[in-house]
């Protein structure tokens, strides 16, 4: 944590502490209040329209449910250029949508805010329907004995049990999307771009590393403090109620939930159906010329390549310190654990661009090295593995550890025995996403690689900037290909055991 955050995080703080004044500056204002603006709106419409359902969900069974709610985890492992490509598809300038309608959304902050739903609405549903799913049945029966109706006793009684979780939903998507770099880049242009693209352009193109670190340097501020609130929302809230059976929802009840669930399904799936249709449909129709060109090109076998091989090496180090963080948290007591804790979130507050601008400030001799490039990609996906082993680390059942030694067995068999087989489903499941994640790993990649180093998301990114029919049909089915991907890594290491909130 010292060598991957703490060093570079500090260097980055010492050479934009004597730039602020570039925050007096009117452009980078307005890059603040939009960046600002833009996530702060994308939370409320995700409170808005994941909130309702979530509680519908949590409290009556309708056909589809554990499908639905399964499948909510794909937009989170889905690259950020296959959804950007998707919602291009859809909604773009020649998107099938916009030709239908004639309504063309592409040259305001339209395609952006959907890009930002498409990622963090199904995040704001499973954090929601997580606290709803901790509120008691006969808290609820009781409401509605004394005359409550539906939803007065949802108002009354379960909001307030679970606006913690609801809360902690809103921060944790307005993180997300003030932290986003690759939707802002390509999708908001230079009118609606974010502080993170001013970061990038900063660093890459003009080559002014103290301006980009006082960006930096605010954008710690807000995210800590968003952080601080999203830490103290969630404290003590682990430990979701066991799944119980729920009752068939009511006519009316099952139609609403139903229509929530297909406008949540044509903002998080939609984008993804698309791609995979691009990449087959020209305008001379069907055709499979796209797929033929790039899996018979060795470039294409060569971003494969990389992008597993980065990939791996960069799960075995997630896996290896993000567990050891795990286990050093559980063991740990009182304020040491606590803090533990908390550091365990610090890697989610500072984007990867941020990232990839500290590691040049600080180790500018490893500057284009892959120990570089690694250690950046072992630090995103670290928290996600110990955010994923340390609850369930939490939850082990003291009577089962302390049977087992007194039955003779030490430490370590007590560990391959009974302390592993039950968090294993949870480790997996963390793996699973940081390697997810790392596979479509966007922003630290663009200010870190090599050209030889190039991964499927950045010959994506070169693709979509060449003009074309065909290397859009092409870049299609490389963002199909990288889809298949992250999914398949997810599956085999996930297996559909563990379960991620």
């Amino acid at each position: 944590m010292a060598l991957l955050l703490a060093l570079p995080l500090g260097r980055t703080l010492a050479e934009g502490g004597v730039n602020l004044g570039i925050w007096r500056d009117p452009y980078f204002l307005g890059r603040l209040v939009w960046t600002l603006g833009q996530a702060l709106g994308t939370a409320a419409v995700a409170v808005a329209v994941g909130g309702p359902l979530a509680y519908l969900l949590s409290r009556w069974n309708v056909p589809g449910r554990a499908a639905f709610l399964r499948f909510l985890l794909l937009p989170f492992v889905t690259p950020t250029l296959v959804a950007v490509l998707g919602l291009t598809a859809l909604l773009g300038p020649q998107g099938w949508i916009t030709r239908l309608t004639k309504l063309d959304i592409s040259d305001g902050p339209g395609l952006l805010l959907l890009g930002n739903l498409f990622f963090n609405l199904p995040v704001m549903i499973r954090l929601a329907h997580a606290g709803f799913a901790r509120v008691p049945p006969n808290l609820i029966g009781a409401a509605r004995s004394l005359g409550a109706t539906g939803w007065k006793a949802a108002w009354t009684v379960a909001l307030p049990v679970a606006l913690p979780g609801l809360a902690a939903g809103f921060v944790l998507v307005f993180l997300y999307s003030a932290l986003s770099f690759g939707l802002p880049l390509t999708l908001g242009g230079e009118r609606y771009s974010t502080l993170e693209v001013e970061i990038y352009t900063l660093t890459a193109y003009q080559l002014r590393l103290p301006e980009a670190s006082a960006l930096i340097v605010g954008q710690l501020l807000l995210t800590g403090a968003a952080t601080w609130a999203y830490v103290t929302l969630t404290r003590g809230g682990a430990g979701v109620t066991a799944g119980r059976a729920l009752p068939p929802a009511p006519p009316l009840t099952r139609a609403i939930i139903w229509v929530l669930m297909g406008g949540v399904s044509l903002i998080s799936f939609a984008p993804l159906l698309a791609v995979v249709a691009r990449s087959v449909l020209t305008s001379g129709g069907l055709s499979f010329s796209a797929w033929q060109a790039v899996l018979g090109s060795a470039d294409t076998w060569a971003l494969v390549g990389n992008t597993l091989r980065f990939g791996v090496l960069a799960l075995i180090g997630a896996v290896l310190l993000g567990g050891l963080h795990a286990l050093a948290a559980w063991r740990a007591r009182g304020p040491t654990s606590r803090v533990l804790d908390g550091l365990s979130l610090l890697p989610l507050m500072v984007s990867p661009v941020s990232l990839a601008v500290g590691y040049l400030l600080a180790y500018p001799a490893l500057s284009a090295t892959l120990p570089m490039l690694i250690g950046a990609y072992t630090l995103l996906g670290m928290p996600l593995v110990t955010r994923s082993l340390l609850p369930a680390l939490r939850a082990l059942p003291p009577r089962t550890l302390e049977a087992a030694r007194t039955l003779g067995a030490g430490g370590w068999t007590v560990w391959r025995t009974v302390t592993f087989p039950l968090t294993l489903p949870a480790l997996r499941g963390g793996a699973a996403l940081a390697l997810a994640t790392v596979l479509g790993e966007f922003g630290a990649t663009l200010v870190l690689t090599r050209p030889e180093w190039a991964t499927l998301s950045t010959g994506l990114y070169d693709r979509l900037g060449r003009p074309g029919e065909r290397n859009l049909t092409e870049a299609c089915a490389l963002a199909t290909l990288l889809l298949l991907l992250a999914v398949l890594a997810f599956t085999l290491l996930d297996g559909g055991e563990g379960e991620v909130t």
